[in-house]
């Protein structure tokens, strides 16, 4: 599974929680990648789910930077 860093927190249209918690995500989250696909205006992203705070998100692959290929 490849591993990335949230460059900037999603909007919350594309963030679902799990946990209700009250933690937010927010740029510097360290996220799992699960897929990719692109999105209505052509761009490519994918869904990246973040375990510490139990969310998932939709995100664009210019709002992720990679830091593992596998782990």
């Amino acid at each position: 599974m490849r591993k990335a860093r949230l460059l900037v927190a999603p909007p919350a249209e594309r963030v679902e929680y799990f946990g209700g918690d009250g933690k937010q995500s927010q740029a510097g989250d360290i996220v799992q990648l699960d897929h990719g696909f692109t999105f209505p205006d052509g761009r490519p992203g994918g869904l990246v789910y973040c375990e510490e705070k139990d969310y998932e998100a939709e995100v664009y692959d210019s709002e992720i930077e990679l830091i593992d290929e596998v782990w």
